[in-house]
C-alpha cells in the first residue's frame, strides 16, 4: 500500500497551530487536546490525565504525581510513565520535576536542556527564589 499524503484533521491542525504558538513564548494551554494514548496501560494513562492539568507556568513533582494516584511510593512508576510519554508537550512531562525541584532526566532530544526551554518558554520558575527580573513591574 503506498502513503497517500493528506491534510490532516482539524483538531490536529489545531494542535500544531497552539504548539506553534507556545514554542514562539505565547503562554497556551493544551490540555483539551484531544488524546490518543495507543498501547499506554491504564496507570499510565491515569499518570499522563493527571499531568496535563497542571497548567502553564506550573510545575509538580513526581511525589505529588504519585500521591495523586494514591500512593507516594508510586513515583518511580510515574517516572517511568513520563519516560514513555507518547505524546510529549500536549502531555507537560517537561512540568515534572524531582524531589524538591530536582531537575531530572528528559527523554525528548535535548534532555533536561529541552526541559529548562520548555520551562522558560512557560515562564515557570524553578525553586522558591524568584528569579533576577522576577520584581520588574513588567515582568
Amino acid at each position: 500500500m503506498e502513503a497517500v499524503e493528506e491534510d490532516p484533521p482539524g483538531f490536529v491542525r489545531d494542535a500544531i497551530t497552539l504548539i506553534e504558538r507556545l514554542l514562539s513564548g505565547e503562554r497556551v494551554d493544551l490540555s483539551d487536546v484531544p488524546c490518543d494514548f495507543g498501547e499506554a496501560d491504564a496507570f499510565s494513562v491515569r499518570v499522563y490525565e493527571a499531568t496535563r492539568t497542571v497548567p502553564p507556568g506550573r510545575t509538580t513533582t513526581y511525589g505529588e504525581l504519585a500521591m495523586k494516584m494514591g500512593d507516594r511510593h508510586l513515583a518511580q512508576n510515574v517516572g517511568r510513565a513520563m519516560g514513555a510519554n507518547p505524546i510529549p508537550i500536549i502531555v507537560p512531562c517537561h512540568r515534572v520535576l524531582g524531589a524538591n525541584g530536582k531537575l531530572t532526566g528528559f527523554s525528548a532530544h535535548g534532555g533536561v536542556d529541552t526541559k529548562l526551554k520548555m520551562l522558560a518558554i512557560e515562564g515557570a520558575q524553578i525553586g522558591d527564589e524568584p528569579g533576577l527580573f522576577d520584581e520588574l513591574p513588567n515582568a
